[in-house]
């Protein structure tokens, strides 16, 4: 991404329902290593929680984060940074809770002192270069400016006029930064519905001049889709 992009929010949006995909499954692959871990039912709190603070210190040297701690009240924290991650250890219990960046807190009793520090690794140890790849593919296949993109919807919305209105056929047209969606009725309660996505657009015209002079339904993946609505209320602008 060029740091002179501007900002957009609909690409966001997407790279954020991304992001959301990425990090439900890493977390899942989190739970699944964590049926392998055994509990220790003989490990005491006292010496659970001298091993667990010394263990994250190595943990972290281990991995080149800083670690930092403090008492406070009635609990023992911890933090690595810069991921950040934070560990709350209660004094009375032995027990602890480890909260990190995209997942949900986890929480171990002190008998699952070695699954809390496996956790910890294993969150690690997550390869973000899918992501990252993914991320960027995203704003290839997406990202136009405000200008081009004014541009290319004017160019969609010239076309709509001149071969839906030529053959007189009621259409709707909702335009984004991003993405056109034409609503195309073809008889009474029977409409079509395409999306086409505007960066694609601007590098081939035909796909949507051939769709919109023979009306089907079509799947080309971050491209175009267009597909029947059945029983389509025209007032309302929606199938029911």
């Amino acid at each position: 991404m060029n740091e002179n992009d501007e900002p957009c929010m609909e690409l966001n949006e997407i790279i954020y329902h991304l992001s959301g995909e990425f990090w439900k499954q890493a977390y899942n692959a989190l739970l699944l290593k964590q049926k392998a871990y055994v509990q220790d039912p003989d490990f005491s709190k006292k010496q659970s929680i001298a091993d667990f603070r010394k263990s994250i210190k190595q943990l972290a040297k281990k991995n080149q984060l800083k670690c930092n701690a403090f008492s406070h009240n009635e609990h023992f924290y911890m933090s690595l940074v810069p991921f950040p991650i934070y560990i709350g250890v209660e004094r009375e219990t032995g027990d602890f809770s480890v909260s990190a960046p995209h997942i949900s807190t986890r929480h171990f009793t002190h008998t699952e002192y070695e699954a809390g520090l496996k956790w910890i690794q294993d969150y690690i140890d997550i390869d973000i270069k899918p992501l990252t790849a993914k991320t960027l593919a995203v704003h290839e296949k997406f990202y136009l400016n405000t200008k081009s993109a004014e541009i290319v919807g004017s160019s969609i919305k010239a076309l709509c006029e001149s071969i839906l209105g030529k053959k007189g056929q009621e259409y709707k047209l909702k335009q984004s930064r991003l993405k056109s969606e034409i609503q195309i009725v073809v008889k009474k309660n029977t409409a079509y519905e395409l999306t086409v996505y505007h960066k694609p657009f601007s590098h081939d015209t035909s796909i949507l001049i051939n769709l919109l002079n023979n009306l089907h339904e079509e799947k080309l993946e971050d491209i175009l889709t267009c597909e029947l609505l059945q029983n389509y209320k025209a007032e309302e602008g929606k199938a029911v």
